[in-house]
């Protein structure tokens, strides 16, 4: 499948389609929508995981997606008219990926083919903003996902708000700020979450490598945000 010119050709023309209607100020919406819909995946029962099932009417009007999910969903479904053929999952995942290149990050193939969930996923699998460390990373192995993807994927909050207070100096660029913030502690509306990476000695070291090495966050964020994006169906081996 990886290999399938078509495919690349078509999930190219999907990400070119929402990163020209995308509002900006929704990018963050779409990343975290990306995050909510795979990271109920449990790796122990395989239930969860990235197959759409934040567009389902019972999930998207949970707490933990009201008031900003249905946004994004509005404009997935314009793409959905557009390719009728590509799953939700897909969709939500190009969504994602198609944010972080809106706001200057790199272009991030994630691929074609995974399924679509006919029910809601299981509820109350997703960080709440107050976890402390060691919660992070079981919620993380429960997933699947490594403590170095953690700390990648904690990056998306160089981009949003949370209370209504920019994460970062620069909320509308993907960047390497959340770190570097981190490190002097002047981040602007730091969550529990937040400062369990900085104050964890496991997880620190990410944290200062990311503030020093943009490149590296962004090749890091980027394969993370790849196989986040493929949990619980098979992955295409690219």
């Amino acid at each position: 499948m990886a290999g399938d010119d078509s495919l690349e050709i078509q999930e190219d023309a999907i990400r070119a389609f929402l990163v020209e209607l995308m509002p900006i100020e929704h990018a963050p919406a779409h990343v975290r929508l990306a995050f909510h819909d795979a990271g109920t995946y449990d790796v122990h029962s395989r239930t969860g995981g990235a197959h759409g099932a934040v567009h389902l009417k019972e999930e998207i009007q949970r707490a933990d997606n009201t008031g900003w999910g249905q946004a994004c969903m509005e404009l997935l479904a314009l793409a959905k008219e557009q390719f009728p053929t590509v799953s939700w999952a897909d969709l939500v995942a190009i969504g994602g990926a198609a944010a972080i290149e809106k706001t200057g990050g790199p272009a991030i193939r994630v691929g074609l083919g995974r399924t679509d969930a006919d029910e809601p996923s299981p509820p109350h699998r997703l960080p709440g903003g107050y976890e402390g460390a060691t919660m992070l990373k079981r919620m993380f192995a429960r997933m699947g996902l490594g403590v170095r993807d953690l700390v990648a994927l904690s990056g998306a909050h160089t981009l949003g708000f949370t209370q209504r207070k920019p994460f970062t100096h620069d909320p509308w660029v993907f960047s390497n700020s959340y770190y570097t913030q981190l490190v002097e502690l002047k981040g602007s509306a730091l969550l529990g979450t937040d400062t369990a990476l900085i104050d964890d000695p496991e997880l620190r070291p990410y944290v200062e490598l990311y503030a020093r090495d943009q490149d590296q966050f962004m090749a890091d964020f980027a394969d993370a945000y790849y196989r986040l994006t493929w949990l619980g169906n098979e992955q295409v081996i690219r």
